[in-house]
């Protein structure tokens, strides 16, 4: 017995040839096909046993030789011929006259697909295959099995169709009571099982490696230097990889379920369903990473290309609101900041409406060390700074003891106040979803914009309650704040050199 697999098929197709023009061999040839519809499946091995075990013991039966075909795990979701190199390969050596009796399981095993099904029967036809199936054999040429065989095919289709939106509906019901809808679940979270089903809790092995996801790339980290972080401290992605892409970080960047509610729309209906989750990072840090990312966008064309580091490119904006360039020819004598707007016109049509009459560039080692200096000076000013604070913070106000504890006690109250409307909004964003279900509203657009700005709502009030929370907990430690600004303005005054890392390369 050989077993086969698409990665040998000209070895097979030399096999195949052998055994049929050797005179030797007086018996016929059973190939037994085996596929099963999910990678699971597969891995378990139990069908694919059965399947195999039940052909070579018809072949016996039949007292004919055997040659094992294994699909292994094909989805029937996408069921064509295209990912099925296999079956592909079985229909040409039928075109060939190698093959002349076939065994599946079941029809379904060869395709529930309607089309491919029919291309399937139609090259068995045409060369005189028998195909022998747990139901008994059938021999193709006849009108009336050929009849039988379709029938049994439109059967599996169906059965296929009922499964399916059994298993659509089931998910739907699964997820309507806050249980994990299947599959892998997002990194940072992992699932407990309560007795009914799958509940999404905090993976704390993960969480901080989120939280530090998030906070690295708020402070300007960027998303390489992170990824080795990840890799040197041997934490593997969520399906257990050791390398990190840009692209897996990116996800996660943009992933809303780590503000605390995890979404599920379903793909034929377009119902959308938002659970509460554990919620892995702060709105607030939520916002300044987004806001990071929209600035990153802005500028992909520029850093994708540059491999120069500008002092202070990325916070440089043109009067017309375009973003500022560097460019850099030291064999030119070129060294400058420009408004790129014209170039990006050029390239892809960018913002065709805007139009921008700067023609003149800054000369970067000057505007570094102007910018520098400006800094430097802002930072030293110990009393300005200390005179800022002051105006920001109670310690400022001169508040006695008794008038901290009243404020904090109004802040406290605050909280509960917004606490309320966000238990408003969250019912209100339910109702939303449940008139959407039921067709209440007239049409998309009303119901997207009234979820729109409730969502906005929602966020917004989560933000200020995070904010007061943050106030109250810096409140009695606002004091050390005047210390540590007369020491670092004595610091940040010798620091008049501008960095010398002005033309090195971009760190990797």
């Amino acid at each position: 017995m050989i077993e086969t697999s698409s990665f040998f098929f000209s070895i097979q197709t030399v096999y195949f040839y052998t055994e049929v023009k050797n005179p030797c061999l007086m018996k016929e040839t059973l190939h037994i096909y085996t596929r099963v519809s999910t990678t699971i499946q597969e891995t378990d091995g139990t069908s694919l046993k059965t399947q195999k075990e039940t052909g070579i013991e018809l072949s016996k039966k039949l007292n004919m030789n055997h040659q094992i075909h294994n699909e292994g795990g094909s989805s029937s979701s996408k069921d064509t011929l295209d990912n099925r190199p296999v079956l592909l390969n079985i229909l040409k050596l039928m075109d060939d006259g190698i093959i002349k009796n076939l065994y599946v399981w079941n029809t379904d095993r060869l395709s529930r697909n309607q089309i491919t099904w029919y291309t399937i029967r139609q090259v068995m036809v045409k060369n005189g295959v028998v195909l022998y199936t747990s139901n008994g054999k059938h021999e193709t040429t006849d009108f009336m099995e050929n009849m039988i065989l379709g029938i049994l095919s439109e059967v599996s289709q169906y059965d296929n169709q009922v499964r399916m939106e059994r298993s659509r509906l089931g998910k739907i019901e699964k997820v309507k009571l806050n249980y994990w809808r299947g599959g892998d679940c997002t990194f940072g979270y992992g699932l407990n099982w309560d007795g009914t089903g799958n509940k999404l809790v905090e993976n704390e092995g993960e969480s901080k490696w989120v939280r530090f996801l998030f906070t690295e790339y708020s402070n300007g980290t960027s998303l390489k230097i992170v990824k080795g972080i990840l890799e040197d401290n041997g934490i593997k992605t969520r399906r257990g990889n050791e390398k990190w892409s840009m692209g897996s970080l990116q996800v996660i960047l943009r992933n809303e379920t780590y503000l605390g509610y995890d979404q599920f729309v379903d793909k034929k209906t377009k119902l959308t369903i938002r659970n509460t989750v554990p919620q892995l990072i702060s709105n607030k840090l939520w916002e300044e990473c987004q806001q990071r990312r929209k600035l990153m966008l802005m500028r992909k064309n520029q850093i994708n290309r540059t491999s120069k580091f500008y002092l202070f490119r990325d916070f440089l904006v043109c009067k017309c609101g375009t973003p500022m360039g560097g460019r850099v020819k030291t064999n030119k004598g070129i060294q400058h900041y420009y408004c790129p707007l014209q170039e990006r016109k050029f390239n892809n049509s960018y913002k065709e409406n805007i139009k921008c009459d700067m023609k003149r560039c800054l000369n970067i080692p000057s505007t570094d060390t102007f910018l520098w200096n400006k800094i430097i000076d802002i930072l030293s000013d110990t009393i300005e700074l200390k005179k800022k604070l002051k105006e920001r913070t109670l310690i400022g106000k001169k508040f006695k003891s008794k008038d901290l504890k009243y404020e904090i006690q109004s802040r406290e109250e605050q909280i509960r106040e917004l606490t309320k409307t966000k238990g408003d909004l969250e019912k209100g964003l339910v109702e939303v979803e449940t008139n959407k279900f039921t067709h209440k509203y007239p049409s998309e657009e009303i119901y997207h914009s009234l979820r729109k700005e409730l969502t906005k709502q929602y966020n917004h009030t989560k933000l200020l309650i995070e904010d007061i929370r943050n106030s109250i907990r810096q409140i009695g430690t606002q004091e050390r704040w005047f210390d540590w600004i007369e020491s670092f303005g004595n610091y940040i005054s010798n620091q008049r050199e501008v960095p010398d890392t002005l033309w090195i390369c971009r760190p990797n």
